[in-house]
């Protein structure tokens, strides 16, 4: 077993500049007056750890465990963000994250080291449909979709007193995912975001688990942002390639509406 540190951000460049994340829903009842379909765009910052165990076919598996403070320093590039739109009852949401990381670490009892490096791409698509919850000022979505996960994973390890290994990886699967979106305006400036969503069932991942929770401000009618906590969750196993890990988090979101 390899211990070895690893990590994942969103956009770094959000968390430097928003004073906090953006809106994660813009929904009707919200402060943006309703008059028909609703848009959002946004930039996303998730300073994220891993902990799990990864594998490439023929080396052992890679005990990761970092927690987010560490995550900068094996960051090597990233992008987040997305796409959302509201109205008639109907939510229609996509977002998408690119990360690239490496690390080295010690291998083993008896030393040597490890380079370990990953291109990670997360992408979500869904449709929700509000649900009559009677409830003022909150909306709640049941919503159905897919998660698209990409990981090209790279180990170079080389033992103290054997011979070097080096092995690659890529491994793409699409997962469907059912889940719940909620909305609430605590007033016109302050809003809470939750999203859930659970998927997979064997079709690609055993499982896969994601959520995110959000505290967040309207500065203007077009301007909002959000801070909380994200974490996803997912066991994928094919051809020797074996992803059992969970990313968690500090999240922000930076949105623009119109």
């Amino acid at each position: 077993m390899i211990e070895m540190k690893s990590a994942y951000c969103g956009l770094a460049l959000a968390l430097a500049v928003a004073p906090a994340g953006a809106a994660d829903i813009s929904a009707p009842g919200s402060a943006v007056v309703n008059t028909g379909w609703k848009y959002q765009v946004t930039l996303d910052g998730w300073l994220a750890g891993l902990n799990g165990d990864i594998g490439v076919r023929g080396l052992p598996t890679a005990a990761v465990d970092v927690s987010p403070l560490d995550v900068l320093e094996s960051l090597d590039g990233v992008f987040a963000g997305s796409f959302q739109a509201v109205g008639d009852s109907w939510l229609l949401y996509t977002d998408v994250m690119w990360a690239k990381i490496s690390t080295e670490a010690d291998v083993g009892p008896f030393g040597g080291t490890a380079r370990f490096e990953q291109k990670q791409i997360v992408a979500t698509a869904l449709v929700g449909y509000e649900l009559p919850i009677n409830v003022e000022n909150m909306q709640l979505y049941a919503t159905g979709g897919l998660r698209y996960q990409h990981n090209e994973v790279e180990l170079d390890i080389d033992p103290a007193f054997f011979p070097s290994v080096n092995r690659s990886g890529s491994q793409s699967w699409v997962d469907p995912i059912v889940g719940l979106t909620m909305h609430y305006d605590v007033n016109d400036k302050w809003f809470v975001n939750v999203m859930a969503d659970i998927g997979g069932f064997g079709v690609a991942s055993d499982i896969t688990l994601q959520g995110t929770a959000t505290v967040g401000y309207n500065w203007t009618d077009t301007i909002a942002s959000s801070f909380g906590y994200k974490a996803l969750y997912t066991d994928y196993e094919e051809g020797g390639f074996r992803y059992d890990a969970t990313q968690h988090g500090i999240f922000t979101r930076l949105a623009v509406r119109f």
